[in-house]
């Protein structure tokens, strides 16, 4: 399946308070990050950046749970500093959070593709379903900035990319050259054949 912002296959924004910026509690809490749901793919990789390649090093994979420390409400989440220099905005650390479980350690070299969690609900999940909050900041501690460059969809409810379509292999034979040829006229002319996804033999 082709990658979408940090899943492969389709991603969704579900609701509005999982927008970036959305404040909630009345306007006492702002929304840092965008929320996404992995429709295809619960796997949670290392996005791109409007469809370029990027890389970085894990610095943090954790579960904090002394609730003195805000970061608490993220569960178990992944942090990877982007290598400098990549993208013309200041977006220096990504943040991948309420992971069910992670599959990266501290120190790890990562790049776009790469598998680094699984989505999940850990910590203050807003909505009680699977989720990633996805967010991005210049600075480790500093204020999460427009994530839409690396998440592969506007910052907007809705569904995002395409899902996987299946292949139907067909087998034909033994039949003349003539039958053949007819045959894959009429799948290309209906669109059922793209190039380099069939293969034919002869007997």
């Amino acid at each position: 399946m082709k990658q979408t912002g940090i899943f492969c296959g389709r991603v969704q924004l579900a609701y509005d308070y999982g927008r970036f910026g959305w404040t909630r509690g009345g306007g006492k809490v702002w929304h840092g990050g965008v929320d996404l749901i992995g429709v295809d793919d619960r796997t949670i990789r290392m996005p791109y950046y409007n469809g370029k390649k990027i890389t970085g090093t894990v610095t943090r994979a954790r579960i904090v749970t002394d609730k003195s420390n805000k970061t608490w409400e993220w569960g178990w989440y992944v942090c990877v500093r982007l290598d400098a220099n990549q993208t013309p905005d200041a977006v220096n650390y990504l943040y991948f959070c309420h992971c069910a479980s992670l599959l990266v350690r501290v120190g790890q070299r990562v790049a776009s593709g790469d598998a680094l969690a699984v989505m999940g609900q850990t910590g203050n999940a807003a909505g009680g379903y699977d989720h990633c909050h996805f967010e991005v900041r210049a600075t480790a501690n500093g204020k999460g900035l427009a994530p839409t460059a690396y998440a592969g969809c506007p910052n907007a409810v809705g569904v995002y990319g395409a899902a996987d379509t299946p292949r139907q292999t067909l087998t034909i034979g033994p039949v003349s050259q003539g039958d053949a040829d007819a045959l894959l006229a009429l799948c290309r002319q209906r669109g059922l054949v793209k190039a380099g996804l069939y293969k034919s033999e002869w007997s």
